[in-house]
Parts: structure tokens; sequence; C-alpha cells
């Protein structure tokens, strides 16, 4: 009997080992080039995946499997990781929750709360929007930067002056309560309000907060047109008084007359690299910039006279300043998009003091875009009257042709959009030409007729200069658009893939691998996370695998709302999002907070 039990046993012993070594995988990915995120060529290799991690990169894997995916013939690479965007915005509501715009493009990773705005609204905390989140589930994985401007205006509201010592303090305490919720680093707009009214030792003492955190300072620097070289030189300035990692965002330079600028600015750039300082840049690859890059034709001195009465943001805070509390809330309530309103977010509108209040309501009620321009009959009308007297017909013409020039000039600005469907696409200079009228007489034709414009306001070889540095990351300056809404920056469709295909495929301003480093493990570096970005075992499981050459971006600005094709399957913490090209309507990403370091919570 003992013989017999012993046998058993050994033969139990025995089957278990023997299933041991037959390693179970979630999912194998066999036969892909693989890019592992260095400037390696690729390899055909294949991947196994365990729970959300990468377990084993080899030749041949053998052994059972949950789900193997034949990628014979694609390439395989580590998710796209978005160092620089404003997805935020569109993913804080559930219709936008997949961010399906970044997921067909490959990307798995999104940094947010940039150019001074926090990742998550003015009256939440970053808590909140962990948590939310967290229990609703995300597309990509997202971490999120503390915003310079949200706390300056939640410390002093949207003053034009230095913040005194208590004000500053409140800020600092601002910065690191986000730090200690989950924070990954801070970030400035400092040419947008309120971060423009700071100067440089305000900067400085809020990014000493993030040092002890090991954060990351992201800067939309001061200027990016004619005085770039100062701006970059504020942020080196910064970066070596708090030894804090700073990479200067949507690294570039615009106007005409101020192409080439680049070239000094990242001479500057690495010599202080060279002198041991953590600065590195990131880039999207298009020649026109803004999240609303249609502009008029007719620039706004140009519709109205200095001394014209026209309905401003100072005529709605004085028609509310006559209003009661209770008035001036149900007026916000009914037009914030915010709902319901929390109690976080009615305690902040209750903490507000009465001229705060009233400031930061009608700033959320008036749209001065519909004040001013063709859309408005009233200045129409009187801008109309003005063309018929000769001097100021000749004014407005220099205004436009000033405006014009200083930005793109005719040749660079590109109807996008046109009643007129024959001149889409089409320069200004080309329309006046067809036309045969004057730059002026085309663009006021245009403007009444509500067409709308993109200006080229950068120019390829600054592209491909800035493109071919070792310390530009990809960063798409992109948004959660809602699909077929608005006029979104192409962009937000398309910049990854637009990358490797007209870069990369096309013009092969750079290698591929040089390409996917960019978007993946430099990324990755730069916000010093140590399990994402690379094809490595142990690793997380954030690959994206596509066909190169079936790689298509169809937006465009005259149609800016077409997905791109060309990625096959996209995992996300070893998740599969996209399968065959199309959404899984699974949520796997991540909020990769600080205390993690970008791993998974």
């Amino acid at each position: 009997m003992i013989k017999k039990t012993i046998f058993f046993f050994l033969i139990l012993v025995l089957s278990l080992s023997l299933s041991s070594s037959e390693q179970m995988y979630d999912l194998v990915i066999k036969g892909a080039f693989v890019f592992d995120g260095s400037l390696e060529k690729p390899v055909k290799l294949d991947v196994a995946i365990r729970g959300n991690t990468i377990v084993k990169i080899a030749k041949l894997i053998s052994g059972k499997s949950a789900r193997i995916i034949q990628a014979n013939g694609l390439y395989l690479s580590p998710g796209f990781i978005d160092l620089h965007s404003h997805v935020d915005d569109g993913m804080y509501f559930s219709e936008n929750r997949a961010c399906l715009n970044y997921l067909k493009q490959g990307v798995s990773t999104v940094v947010v709360g940039q150019c001074g705005q926090s990742a998550w609204p003015i009256f939440e905390k970053a808590d909140d929007l962990i948590e939310l989140w967290s229990k609703e589930g995300i597309g990509p994985n997202a971490a999120l930067l503390v915003g310079h401007g949200t706390v300056r205006e939640i410390a002093m509201g949207m003053d034009d002056r230095p913040a005194d010592a208590e004000e500053l303090e409140n800020m600092k305490k601002l910065v690191k309560e986000a730090m200690e919720q989950g924070a990954v680093g801070f970030s400035t707009g400092l040419v947008y309000e309120p971060g423009k009214f700071s100067d440089t030792d305000e900067v400085i003492e809020l990014v000493k907060v993030i040092a002890p955190y090991n954060g990351i300072y992201h800067t939309h620097i001061r200027n990016e047109s004619e005085t770039l070289l100062q701006a970059v030189e504020e942020a080196i300035t910064i970066a070596k008084t708090t030894n804090v990692r700073t990479n200067i965002s949507h690294f570039k330079v615009i106007g005409k007359p101020n192409w080439g600028l680049v070239k000094e600015a990242s001479a500057m750039i690495e010599d202080a690299r060279d002198q041991g300082l953590s600065i590195t840049a990131d880039q999207y690859p298009y020649r026109f910039s803004s999240n609303s890059p249609y502009m008029r034709l007719i620039p706004s001195e140009g519709w109205r006279l200095k001394d014209q009465e026209r309905l401003t943001i100072l005529d709605i805070i004085g028609t509310l300043d006559h209003l009661r509390d209770e008035q001036i809330l149900s007026l916000y309530e009914k037009t914030t998009p915010y709902l319901p309103i929390s109690r976080s977010h009615q305690t902040f509108l209750d903490e507000l003091p009465r001229k705060r209040l009233v400031e930061f309501v009608a700033s959320r009620v008036f749209q001065a875009a519909m004040a001013s321009g063709p859309y408005n009959i009233r200045e129409r009308k009187l801008f109309l009257e003005r063309l018929k007297d000769p001097r100021y017909k000749k004014l407005i013409e220099a205004q436009i042709e000033a405006g014009l020039n200083n930005a793109a000039a005719p040749e660079n600005t590109i109807i996008a959009v046109c009643v007129e469907k024959q001149y889409e696409g089409k320069s200004l200079e080309q329309i006046a030409s067809i036309k045969g009228k004057s730059i002026a007489e085309t663009a006021i034709e245009l403007e009444l007729m509500g067409a709308k414009c993109v200006p080229l306001r950068m120019c390829e070889p600054d592209i491909e200069f800035i493109m071919k540095k070792d310390y530009v990351a990809t960063g798409s300056d992109g948004e959660a658009a809602f699909f077929g809404l608005g006029w979104p920056h192409i962009r937000s469709y398309s910049t990854f893939l637009h990358k490797i295909k007209k870069y990369g495929l096309m013009k092969k301003t750079v290698s591929i691998p040089h390409i996917i480093r960019s978007q993946t493990s430099l990324p990755a570096d730069i916000m010093n996370w140590t399990d994402r970005g690379w094809i490595k075992e142990g690793y997380k499981a954030d690959i994206v695998v596509f066909d190169m050459n079936k790689i298509q971006t169809p937006t465009s600005v005259t149609n800016p709302h077409q997905y791109s094709s060309g990625v096959t399957y996209l995992v996300i913490n070893g998740k599969i999002a996209i399968e065959n090209g199309e959404w899984t309507g699974v949520l796997p990403g991540k909020v990769l907070t600080r205390s993690n370091k970008g791993s998974t919570q």
C-alpha cells in the first residue's frame, strides 16, 4: 500500500513538472518584425504576454497560449507615447473616454495637463480625476501634470500682476498637494493668461516644489516667434536653478521672418545638456499650429476701430455684477458642461469671493469668438461702411497684408473651407491670381463668405532639423475631439502614423527606428518610466502591431475628422484595444501616478 502511494505521488509530481514546462501565456504575437525601441533595425521575433507584462521574447516561442496572433509581414513596437497631449479635456467626459482617435494611431499612453492647465477641472483635485478614470476606465494610459495657470487662477484669479508672498505660498501648496496625490510633474503656458502674468522667479519657486518628488517640468515657453531665444534661455535658467528635468513643449518657431531660429535655439539646448542639465523637447510634424488652427484672413483690428463700441467680457462682468449670487450661479449651472455639479465643484464656487465669482462665471459664459468678425451682423455692417471710405479701405488692406506677411505670407496661407469649393486647398496667392484681384481684396471677399484659412506658420526645413535631434520626442499637442464636431487640428487624428509615413517612408528624413524611438523609449526615458517604452521582458505589455505598407492618414484641413489606419492591433496593459484596425470596446488604460512611477495600479 505504501509503495503504491509513493508511486502515485511520483507520477503526480512528474505530471506537474511536465505541465509547468509547457509555459502558459495569455497572448503570443508571432513572427512580427520587432522594433524594440532602440535605433536597431527590426528583427523577426515572437513576443509572449502574461497578464499585463511581456514575459518572453524569442525567435520561436512554443507552449500553450490563450490567444495567438499571427503577425507575419507586420511590424511590432512599443505602444506609442504622446509626450504632449490635451486629450484630458475630451476624455473627462464618458463619451470620449476611449480616445479613439489616438488608439487608432497606436497610442497607448498620453501625458496630459499641459500648457499650464491641470489635467483635472479647476474645481477638482488630482485625486478626483484619478478616482474617476480608475473607476470608469480610459482608453490609453494617462500621466497627469498640475498646471501653473490653474493654480494661479485659484490663488489670485486672472490678475495681471506679480503674486504676493501669500498667493505664492498658496500656489506652492496646491502644487505639492497634486504631487502628493499622484501627479508626475508641473506645466506652464507662459504665453497664455494667467501664466503670462508671472515672472521667472515665480515659476522657479513653483518648479522647486516638484524637485523632491523627482517630477518633470513641461513648458510652453514664453515666446515661439521673434523672441524664441530669450524664451529658451528662460527655460534653461529654470532648469539650472531648480535642477528639475525640463521638457520644452512643441519645439518650433512661428512666423516666416523667424524661420531658422531653431538652429540657434537647439545650440543653446545642447550646450545646456553638455553642462549636465536634463533638457529635452517634443515636436509635432506639421507646418501649422494651434488646436483651433483655422484663422481669419482679416485681423481683428481690421474689423473694428479702436474707439468703436463693441461687446466685450467687461460688459458681461458689469452685467453680472448687478445680479445676486444665486442668480449668477443659476446662469453658470445652465451653461457648464460639468454636470451634475459635484460637491467639490459647489464648494469651489461657494468659496469664491464675489469679484472672483463674477469674473469666473463671465469668462465661462462669454464667447469672445462670436462677438466680432463676419458672423456678427453689427460689425459686418460697420465694416462694409468703412470700406466705402478710401482712407479706411487703404488702412484695412494694409492691416491685412501686414498680418498675413507676419504669420505665413499669402503663398503659405491655405484656404481650408470655402463655400466656393474649387478654392479649398489652394493658397491665398493662387486664388488672388485666379480672381485677378489683389491679396487684400481677395482676403476680404473670402472672409465675408465665411472662408476658413490655415496659415503655414512653420517651415519644413525647421521641422526636419528639429526631428533629427536625439532629444526630441513626438508630442501631438492634440485633443480627444468629439467626432465630426468643430474644426480640430489634423494632428489629433494622425501625428504618429503621419510621422512614420511622410518623414520615414516617403522623405526618409530620419530612419524608421529613429521615429519609433522618438515615440516610445525616448518619451519613456524623459518621463523616467522604467517599465514602459521598450519591448523587453518584464516591461508592461503596451504594444502596437502595424502594417507599414498600409498606413493611411486621410485627415485634411478640409475634412479633419478622419481616423488613421494601418494599426492592426494595439495592446495596452496586456489587453487588446484595437483588433483588425477596430476598437474592441475595452478601456484598458491606467492612470500612471507618481507613486507607482509609471507602473499600473
